[in-house]
């Protein structure tokens, strides 16, 4: 409310001329705020773990934004579960963007979140992570207010105004549930997997294996909206350990370890690193096997020794495995372009994959099946089906 505060304000009418109430959370630190927020500063920092105060006496900035991020996250999650919001709608820059979906984080997917931000055009994955927040570029510079950014704010404001008006929990259907992870290159036999789960009265969810994508089917199976998991595509195993652009950090496949669900594995996509556009490429990666995807997007053929580190993460994460686990193995290839007469298919440096999993692989009970197939092929997606079947019993 110092630097933002005729921006908050203007929200604050559109929202109250729609009948509902708004109430500000003022989480700046620097200089007087137009006016006090609903919930002040001095609220949130003490929310936050210290005094206002005292945090601005001490005068470090890194310390007053983790404490002011800790207390607005802090009274969003007790304002939800009071059931006082219905929406949450944040306006700011860097910092703004950065307070703002921090505290978006706490709240659960379907619940409305709308970012207004100066730095949407770039990228938005440190900030949005898992969560299904609303990001509206605010164009102009959030510098006051004029006739182009007045509508960008009415229109964000319509928006969260909608998704609350419209708003209701998420919840599991009754049937069996199976959570998935996906790619372009492994749709083909997905698609038909889909169609035989359901033919059986099971329901597919499917995850983007970008990075987020499995993190967030990993979260949502924590909280039990799956019965079973088929991670099919576990690309992001090599983005991680060959400098990816969809890498997924060190804790990426943990569920294993975590749940008595069951999972079945697949290397799909796995063949391949996802590095960005090519004409930013060193030499050295421009030299090797590359399919231009698109302008933001490289392909780049992963050689033996990326297969072997991929194979020697995976078998670490499976040796922690508590529930039941099989390892399908098509040798034929792991995605659409690591085919026969494909311009990625390498069986010596597919086979270093299975060579480091076998050899890493230490836990007795996760089994590995190998089939004479292509990943999308319909034998090996129906022998999938079949195995998940059986542990679904």
């Amino acid at each position: 409310m110092d630097t933002k505060g005729e921006e908050c304000l203007y929200i604050k009418g559109l929202i109250e001329e729609d009948g509902f109430q708004a109430l500000m959370i003022d989480p700046g630190t620097l200089g007087r705020p137009l006016r006090n927020g609903d919930i002040s500063r001095q609220d949130v920092a003490l929310k936050g773990g210290q005094p206002l105060q005292s945090l601005v006496r001490i005068g470090d900035k890194g310390k007053m934004i983790r404490t002011m991020t800790d207390g607005l996250k802090a009274w969003v999650e007790e304002l939800y579960n009071e059931k006082r919001i219905d929406g949450v709608i944040a306006v700011g820059g860097g910092q703004g963007t950065a307070m703002g979906t921090s505290a978006m984080q706490v709240l659960p997917l379907g619940f409305p979140k709308v970012m207004v931000s100066t730095i949407a055009s770039g990228d938005m994955r440190p900030f949005i992570q898992t969560k299904d927040i609303a990001v509206f570029p605010s164009v102009t510079d959030v510098f006051g207010l004029n006739f182009i950014f007045n509508r960008i704010l009415e229109n964000a404001v319509s928006a969260v105004l909608a998704m609350a008006k419209a708003y209701r929990p998420i919840r599991k259907v009754s049937g069996k549930v199976i959570g998935a992870t996906a790619f372009g290159v492994t749709t083909a036999g997905l698609m038909n997997m889909k169609k035989i789960f359901r033919g059986r009265g099971f329901e597919m969810v499917l995850f983007h294996a970008n990075g987020t994508g499995g993190t967030a089917m990993e979260e949502l199976a924590e909280l039990g909206y799956f019965d079973a998991i088929m991670d099919w595509t576990t690309h992001e195993i090599m983005d991680e350990v060959g400098g990816g652009i969809f890498a997924a950090g060190k804790n990426r496949l943990c569920i294993p370890s975590k749940m008595d669900i069951p999972y079945i594995v697949a290397p799909g996509a796995i063949d391949y690193i996802v590095k960005g556009p090519y004409q930013g490429l060193s030499r050295a990666w421009k030299k090797r096997k590359h399919i231009i995807h698109n302008r933001n997007i490289t392909l780049v053929r992963a050689t033996a020794a990326e297969m072997t580190q991929a194979g020697k993460f995976l078998a670490q994460k499976l040796n922690r495995a508590v529930c039941p686990v099989k390892i399908m193995i098509p040798l034929q290839g792991f995605s659409e372009p690591n085919a026969v007469d494909k311009p990625f298919f390498d069986p010596q440096a597919d086979q270093r994959f299975l060579d480091s999993l076998r050899n890493n692989l230490k836990n007795k009970n996760v089994e590995v099946i190998k089939m004479d197939a292509h990943i999308n092929d319909n034998s090996f997606v129906r022998k999938a089906v079949r195995i998940m079947t059986d542990m679904l019993k």
